[in-house]
């Protein structure tokens, strides 16, 4: 009966030495640490971007900028800023008061988790969280500057969350390409083009409180220590 005791107590001490030791080393691990033994890695980017969206059911360009610091290759944290405009198509009437286009701007954080990072081809997940700004223009401003009486501006500000996907391409170690698609979604803007006719009546036109939400497909370049 002695024999088992000491027999059982040995067993005993063995299994808890073998969970202390295994809490000692199996630390958790986080997305800011590699490892117990290993420092975290730290690495930056700037990039810069044109992307193709609609805007007020409009064919429109994109161009921004992104400036990110990198954790362990697997997690951008930084600034990222668009400005757009939806003017690409030219009005059948170029004189007509009533025709405007819709230009402006956001930005804000974005956060970005990156797989794989290190195989020629892997993917990314940016998400942009920010605020911006929108103003609606007679299409002709440039040629009736002057004549304050047949045009009207009017703007607004709105937040935006814009999620996306990017797929990336490790060109050379400081150089990568990157082509992908985002959606933006705004709280709604709220936007009136006024003009004055030709028997100089006011004329409104409501523009959709919407007119923002809308896929962008991106080609990005991006300078860095990934």
């Amino acid at each position: 009966m002695k024999t088992s005791k000491i027999i059982l107590a040995a067993i005993a001490l063995i299994i808890s030495a073998s969970l202390f030791a295994q809490e000692s080393t199996d630390e958790m691990r986080t997305l800011f640490k590699k490892s117990p033994d290993k420092k975290m890695s730290n690495g930056g980017y700037g990039s810069f971007s044109i992307g193709y969206t609609q805007i007020d059911s409009k064919d429109a360009l994109q161009l921004g900028g992104r400036a990110a610091w990198i954790a362990n290759h697997k997690f951008a944290l930084g600034i990222a800023g668009y400005g757009f405009f939806n003017s690409l198509e030219k009005t059948n009437v170029p004189n007509d008061d009533s025709d405007f286009f819709l230009t402006g701007g956001y930005g804000g954080l974005f956060f970005e988790p990156i797989v794989l990072p290190n195989n020629p081809v892997h993917v990314s997940f940016p998400v942009i969280l920010g605020v911006g700004g929108i103003t609606a223009i007679q299409s002709n401003d440039w040629q009736d500057y002057n004549d304050n009486n047949n045009y009207y501006r009017d703007s607004d500000v709105f937040l935006v969350a814009e999620p996306g996907v990017d797929v990336e391409f490790n060109i050379i170690k400081f150089f990568r390409i990157s082509v992908g698609a985002t959606y933006r979604f705004t709280n709604g803007i709220d936007l009136q083009y006024k003009y004055l006719d030709s028997d100089y009546e006011e004329q409104v036109i409501n523009i959709d409180k919407n007119a923002l939400n809308s896929f962008t497909f991106n080609l990005g370049f991006k300078f860095g220590w990934f």
